[in-house]
């Protein structure tokens, strides 16, 4: 019988405490990795979450949000091979968010 460690299985997997983007707004932080995947509220957005892996305060974080302009950001970044990266975030009006 095999072991599970032979069989050389990864899982893609963000560390770190889940944060509220909230506690990071207009405060930098690194962006280190994200992915997009299907929200649970489907009727708000474009449908789709986005999960990002930053380091705040020099600790590892997760942050879930539906903001489609951070969405939008982060595959343009990713399409220049920008990762990982410094940004704030700015809350805009009347509920967003987007990378400065």
């Amino acid at each position: 019988m095999k072991n599970f460690s032979d069989l050389n299985i990864q899982i893609e997997h963000f560390t770190g405490k889940k944060i509220e983007i909230e506690e990071v707004v207009n405060h930098t932080i690194e962006v280190l990795d994200f992915k997009i995947e299907p929200s649970k509220y489907q009727d708000k957005g474009n449908g789709n979450r986005l999960v990002l892996q930053i380091k705040h305060e020099d600790k590892d974080r997760v942050i879930f949000t539906g903001s489609v302009i951070l969405q939008q950001q982060c595959i343009k970044v990713k399409e220049m091979n920008g990762f990982p990266f410094k940004a704030k975030i700015e809350a805009i009006k009347p509920r967003g968010y987007k990378f400065i």
